[in-house]
């Protein structure tokens, strides 16, 4: 679990934070910027609530491969966040 995006589920191959610091790595699944987009001043509560309404947001946009590179084979958005217990 530690290497999985915390919005959507996807194995990124390395955690999106440490401690407190942030990878700066942008999911390639949701496009969320570790660090960045999720700064919330350290405060745990805030950046969970950010990734909520980041996984709302991507949800109701349908849930679609949003980065440049295509997608996994078979990659399916559902199955990806049952699988990481998200959904």
């Amino acid at each position: 679990m530690a290497n999985l995006c915390p919005v959507c589920g996807f194995d990124l191959g390395f955690p999106p934070w440490q401690d407190d610091s942030p990878s700066d790595e942008i999911c390639p699944c949701c496009l969320i910027q570790f660090g960045y987009d999720d700064a919330a001043g350290g405060d745990l509560k805030q950046r969970s609530k950010i990734y909520d309404l980041w996984r709302e947001k991507w949800r109701k946009e349908g849930m679609k491969w949003r980065g440049a590179s295509h997608p996994p084979q078979g990659w399916d958005g559902i199955a990806q966040l049952r699988k990481a217990g998200i959904a």
